[in-house]
């Protein structure tokens, strides 16, 4: 399968995103106004970056040179715009929910160019290029449960996620269209492994939630979440090695739900946590575990500080960026 074939499929595969978005929102009002700004920012920046191609300001990090790649770049991006605030997104009045949403998508790209700065500057340990969004996204979770919270979002519920379990296993899988490894004959080998990872985790929280005989909405969600990220810096490594541990992480990761839960934390701020900073925080070290010494990228001194600064740079940008959004929400 060719590249164009493969970017065609990760297109169509990326549109799970807008659908996963759609499906938390109850009110129809909201969900027109979601595509309105979706749709807005696919087409808007598509043409602002036709015209600056045309200007001779062009970089290999965004630009429309394959549209379906475009595509899924820019659906990933307003994911994790949304998933940045949920439903505090649409507390904002409807001109300033514009341009937080606008600046929010700025962000996303920033946090591209600097994944694309630690991969040919610094070199990090990070096979997809997947962790920084988690990082980042993980963060922007934390600070809007701790400095953001809304009313009766402790009370909020959502269906359990067992009937959707299909369509999310596919869900990180489009991350991976930013893989160096998208033309190689292996990639699809690659990818099955991502699939296995992240079912390899649910079934570990599938278990404890069935041993405490309580059920946890977005359950599916979660687990495969926590697999194919975590383990997405090692992937590669032989899956036989991976798959106890990845079964381990969703089990400790139930464990984890489970006190936060305790702590009366929201249901989308749980979530977040365990979907995204969670296995963030498990993928940035796990390469020392699981990575033959040889591929190293550093020695191993070097490589610990430049993986905790890594961590730290996409943690600490995306909580400043966040101060910004609560300094002009409504008061």
């Amino acid at each position: 399968m060719n590249l164009f074939e493969t970017e065609f499929l990760f297109c169509i595969l990326s549109g799970f995103f807008l659908f996963h978005t759609l499906s938390r929102i109850s009110e129809e009002g909201k969900r027109n106004d979601l595509i309105f700004h979706w749709t807005f920012i696919i087409v808007f920046g598509f043409l602002l970056t036709e015209v600056l191609k045309k200007w001779g300001i062009r970089s290999e990090i965004w630009n429309t040179d394959s549209v379906f790649a475009y595509i899924t770049k820019t659906n990933l991006l307003l994911f994790l715009s949304h998933s940045s605030l949920e439903e505090r997104w649409f507390s904002f009045e409807p001109v300033r929910r514009f341009f937080v949403s606008i600046f929010l998508f700025l962000f996303w790209v920033g946090v591209l160019f600097g994944i694309h700065f630690f991969q040919t500057t610094i070199l990090v340990q990070d096979n997809t290029l997947v962790l920084p969004f988690a990082i980042s996204l993980g963060a922007f979770v934390w600070i809007r449960e701790m400095f953001w919270p809304l009313d009766g979002a402790g009370k909020q519920e959502l269906t359990y996620d067992s009937s959707r379990f299909v369509y999310l296993s596919f869900l990180p899988v489009a991350f991976l269209v930013l893989s160096p490894w998208k033309a190689d004959v292996q990639f699809y080998s690659y990818v099955s492994n991502f699939l296995f990872y992240g079912i390899a985790s649910s079934l570990g929280f599938f278990l404890v939630s069935k041993w405490k005989k309580e059920e946890v909405s977005s359950a599916s969600e979660i687990g495969i979440w926590m697999g194919t990220l975590a383990f997405s810096s090692c992937l590669g490594t032989d899956i036989l090695v991976v798959l106890p541990l990845a079964f381990l992480s969703g089990i400790f990761g139930r464990l984890l739900y489970s006190y936060l839960a305790s702590l009366r934390w929201s249901e989308s701020g749980i979530r977040g946590v365990l979907s995204f900073l969670y296995p963030a925080i498990l993928g940035v070290f796990l390469p020392f575990l699981l990575a033959e010494p040889n591929l190293w990228v550093h020695s191993p001194y070097v490589l610990l500080g430049v993986q905790v600064l890594y961590f730290l740079s996409f943690y600490l940008v995306a909580c400043f960026s966040f101060g910004i959004i609560l300094f002009f929400k409504q008061k």
